[in-house]
């Protein structure tokens, strides 16, 4: 096989989604990311754990100008984000977020939560909105709860609701940040079954959490973090099973 020919037939490495160099963080005197560098190539699933106060969400709250930051560098999709309005739209219309308290609008239906946005952002007629919306309902299983409010369904089920309401903006990343730390141990499973459903059709996720079963039926990499230290990262079977590292081997001896 000639040069040409070869380079032809390789395989082409995905792009890079999220691109993060010496990312530093202070809280007044405290230092919560130190100099954070990382990666995520489009399509990979990345499981973030470690103890609490390890900068975990703080580091996934800085990926969506949720957090600032004081050093460093981030990029998605090539795009280096800035303190501006045109950065902030970018990542509103590249990645949605779904947080660990749900954040639904109580007065507001099922459905409305979930037409809110295209309707306000995305200028969708109703109708469309409405049918991109029950569509999504009926993907997470909750199609018949549309018309209820918040507080008349179960906390697993409200998580569902909040990651239609941010599919349906249509994001390139997803990033959860302990989307199943308040909810009840039986409700747990439910949203973890749409995150495992959502990982295989190929989307970009970020996710804090410690569901280690998760992050061993799904992700690519995993990332321990302490202190706001990157301390080890690299695919599920080797962190999770043979950690490198004492700090990692302590904090799993504790949650598995």
């Amino acid at each position: 096989m000639t040069l040409q020919n070869h380079l032809a037939t390789a395989p082409v490495p995905p792009a890079r989604a999220i691109e993060i160099s010496g990312l530093n963080k202070w809280y007044g005197a405290h230092h919560v990311l130190r100099d954070i560098s990382l990666n995520v190539a489009e399509t990979e699933i990345m499981v973030v754990c470690g103890p609490s106060g390890s900068g975990k969400s703080t580091l996934i709250r800085c990926l969506n100008h949720l957090e600032e930051y004081q050093e460093g560098h981030i990029s998605v999709f090539g795009n280096a984000l800035q303190r501006d309005s045109q950065s902030e739209r970018f990542i509103h219309q590249t990645m949605g977020m779904v947080f660990q308290n749900f954040n639904l609008f109580p007065h507001l239906s099922v459905l409305q939560n979930c037409t809110l946005g295209l309707t306000w952002l995305r200028k969708k007629s109703e109708r469309e909105a409405r049918d991109i919306a029950m569509s999504l309902l009926d993907r997470v299983g909750i199609a018949d709860l549309a018309h209820r409010f918040p507080g008349q369904i179960s906390g697993g089920q409200q998580q569902r609701v909040a990651i239609s309401r941010s599919l349906a903006m249509d994001p390139k990343i997803m990033l959860f940040d302990e989307p199943t730390s308040a909810l009840d141990p039986e409700m747990v499973k439910e949203v973890l079954d749409v995150m495992v459903n959502l990982a295989k059709t190929g989307m970009t996720m970020v996710c804090v959490t410690h569901e280690m079963q998760f992050a061993r039926q799904v992700a690519d990499r995993v990332v321990f973090m302490q202190d706001g230290e990157i301390v080890e990262v690299g695919p599920p079977e080797q962190v999770l099973l043979n950690p490198q590292w004492d700090r990692t081997r302590e904090f799993l001896d504790h949650i598995l």
